[in-house]
């Protein structure tokens, strides 16, 4: 199962390709979104590769460091909100649904960050877009 989780960072990786490629205006608003929806079951399959040696533990501890900020925050909105008994053992789909509640707080947050990333450098290209064009109004 771990291996269908990693198979998830093809996502926001096609989507960092394809926005080059497109050259679209909301690049990271739209890899934002899609790093948020898979980031949490992608570092929950990057535990499971402590068990190889030398490049599985420092996987495995990425992960680790990753799923203890991101894994989390689903689980508690769920056992606060009362659907799920905290303290009991989680099935596959009470786990689908806490990833899903993780997919959707994160992809906001990064959404966001992306969001302020696109505008602060669509920012930037109208300054450099003013002085290029000073600088032609200059020369003539």
């Amino acid at each position: 199962m771990s291996q269908y989780l990693i198979l998830l960072a093809i996502i926001p990786l096609s989507c960092l390709q394809l926005t080059k490629l497109f050259k679209t205006q909301d690049r990271w608003l739209v890899c934002g979104l899609s790093l948020g929806m898979v980031i949490a079951p992608v570092s929950f399959g990057l535990i499971q590769y402590t068990y190889i040696p030398i490049i599985g533990k420092l996987l495995g501890f990425i992960g680790l460091l990753f799923n203890l900020t991101h894994g989390s925050v689903g689980y508690f909105c769920l056992a606060g909100s009362g659907l799920l008994d905290s303290g009991a053992l989680l099935s596959t789909s009470q786990f689908v649904l806490i990833n899903l509640v993780n997919a959707v707080i994160f992809a906001c947050a990064y959404g966001m960050i992306g969001h302020a990333i696109d505008r602060k450098l669509a920012a930037e290209r109208k300054v450099t877009a003013a002085e290029k064009m000073e600088n032609i109004s200059v020369s003539m």
